[in-house]
């Protein structure tokens, strides 16, 4: 026998979204441990520009696909929801590529490394968060 579909818990799903944040403000904080304690630099912090270029990338991408996937729910929109999953997915793609060729042509001086961290931080950030979720 099938199961129905679990409902997704939308409200949930946003406020996880906007929990990423925390991770954003954690990375700066990091990051300016590094440049001040580490390093010791007392110009601008370079690694902590770059860590939340990277970071602020992820999440943009993630907010656009959580807005745009989870727009519209319920059996007589599964079409739509699928469509929308789609889209977001694409939409999403798209900004990261866009964004990472924006950062890499105007952060000036850049730690490309530093801006992989980032993003790829808050990438776990989000996959560890939907997956305690139940997501």
């Amino acid at each position: 026998m099938t199961q129905p579909a679990r409902q997704n818990h939308k409200a949930v799903i946003f406020a996880q979204q906007q929990r990423q944040l925390w991770a954003v403000c954690t990375l700066i904080l990091l990051g300016l441990v590094w440049d001040f304690a580490v390093l010791g630099s007392v110009s601008p912090p370079i690694t902590t520009k770059n860590l939340t270029a990277g970071a602020m990338l992820g999440f943009l991408g993630n907010l656009v696909f959580t807005r745009i996937a989870y727009r519209l729910t319920g059996a007589k929109a599964r079409q739509a929801v699928m469509l929308n999953m789609y889209l977001g997915q694409m939409i999403k793609w798209a900004l990261t590529l866009i964004g990472f060729a924006l950062i890499f042509i105007f952060l000036k001086p850049l730690l490309p490394l530093a801006v992989f961290v980032g993003f790829c931080a808050l990438q776990l950030w989000h996959s560890v968060s939907m997956w305690r979720m139940g997501v």
